[in-house]
Parts: C-alpha cells; sequence; structure tokens
C-alpha cells in the first residue's frame, strides 16, 4: 500500500482530526501546572472583587526585597483596609494536608502518594516582614492568611488563619479598626506605585534566579 494511500482517509476526514488534537491539546492545558496555579489566583480575585470597594483595596502579585537583602519574595495577594492589611498566600492544592503551626514542612496526600511542601504559614511570615518594611507598619496592622484553593482537605487541626472556604467570611470578621484613613492612603498610594513601577516578567524572572541561588 502507498504512502497516499494512507495519507487519503487523514486528509479527507482532517476536520475530525483536528477536532481530536485540539480536544487534546487543550485537555493537557487545563490539566498542567500553570494554568491551574493561573486560574487559582484568578479565583481568589475575582472572590476578593466582591469586597466592599470603599473600604477594602487589594493589590496582586507584588514583589518585595526580603528583609534579610537576599533577593526578593513573592506576594500573591494584599488587601489594604480600615481593618488591617491582610496577606494572603494561596496554595492550590488536591488531596490531604497534613501540617502544624510549628512544623518547618506540610504534607499532601493523595491516595498513597505523599509530597512534603513548605510551611505556607512560615512563607507567608516573610511576606508580612517583607510588607512591614516596605511599608513601615508594625505587625499589628497585618493579618496572615493561608488559603488552599483545589479541593484540598485538612486532615490535621489547622490554626485560625488557614482556610480552604468562606475566604471573604474571614476576611470580614476582622472588623475593628486599625488604620487610620491617612495610613490607609500612604499604604495604598506605596502600593500602586510599586505595581505601576514593576516589570511583572523581569521581576518574576530575578525571583526564579535569586530562590536558585539561595536553594544552591
Amino acid at each position: 500500500m502507498s504512502f497516499q494511500h494512507l495519507l487519503n482517509p487523514l486528509l479527507s476526514n482532517w476536520p475530525i482530526f483536528a477536532l481530536l488534537l485540539g480536544i487534546f491539546v487543550l485537555v493537557k492545558f487545563l490539566g498542567s501546572a500553570s494554568f491551574k496555579g493561573w486560574f487559582g489566583e484568578w479565583m481568589v480575585c475575582r472572590g476578593l472583587n466582591r469586597l466592599d470597594h470603599q473600604l477594602y483595596r487589594q493589590f496582586h502579585d507584588l514583589y518585595l526585597p526580603r528583609p534579610d537583602g537576599q533577593g526578593t519574595t513573592q506576594l500573591d495577594h494584599v488587601v489594604v483596609s480600615p481593618f488591617g492589611i491582610f496577606v494572603i498566600e494561596t496554595k492550590n492544592y488536591k488531596g490531604w494536608i497534613f501540617g502544624s503551626e510549628k512544623q518547618p514542612q506540610w504534607t499532601q496526600q493523595i491516595y498513597r502518594t505523599k509530597n512534603r511542601f513548605q510551611n505556607p504559614l512560615h512563607q507567608n511570615h516573610l511576606h508580612v516582614k517583607a510588607l512591614m518594611q516596605f511599608l513601615g507598619l508594625p505587625a499589628n496592622h497585618f493579618h496572615s492568611l493561608v488559603f488552599f484553593i483545589g479541593g484540598a482537605e485538612f486532615k490535621s487541626t489547622m490554626p485560625g488563619n488557614v482556610l480552604n472556604r468562606d475566604l471573604l467570611g474571614w476576611i470580614k470578621n476582622h472588623n475593628s479598626p486599625i488604620l487610620d484613613p491617612a495610613a490607609s492612603g500612604i499604604a495604598n498610594a506605596r502600593l500602586e506605585s510599586l505595581c505601576q513601577s514593576t516589570d511583572r516578567k523581569t521581576a518574576a524572572c530575578d525571583h526564579i534566579k535569586s530562590l536558585n541561588t539561595r536553594n544552591a
């Protein structure tokens, strides 16, 4: 049988093959870690956008110098309000999550497979310290929160600032004024200036380089 005879069925049914190929590529893309990460962050942004815009101001994907001067640290979400500044670390995980406030590493389990990852509370503590330094505000002006998306189920008793649901409810439960209008205005102005002056692509590349250097 000639090559042409083998090729003819493909050519005559090319719309079907093109559709199947497109579906395959789409499924692979939707299942990729990069898409899941982007989609998770988008969902959190979408949820935070439901907060009262007159009281809460949002900032996302911020790069700040580390307090120890060793490169930068990346903050997922920051919300400035009269009730404090919320620093939110998002984790897109599924499966069972085991961990405690003091453990340096937590565990994700999916069936019999276990993976360890850095305690996100410790990770977000660094973010809060970096933001304290950047804004010149004391620790009691900040609220640290770790929010899991992706269907994660906690199998350990988690601290009150580690959630897998009701993000807005947790934020709204903090309703005692902490920041006066002047302090809120200064914080918003500095973060807005940071957003406008940051080239996200360059900042992300530099951040990864500094991570690799420290890990090496």
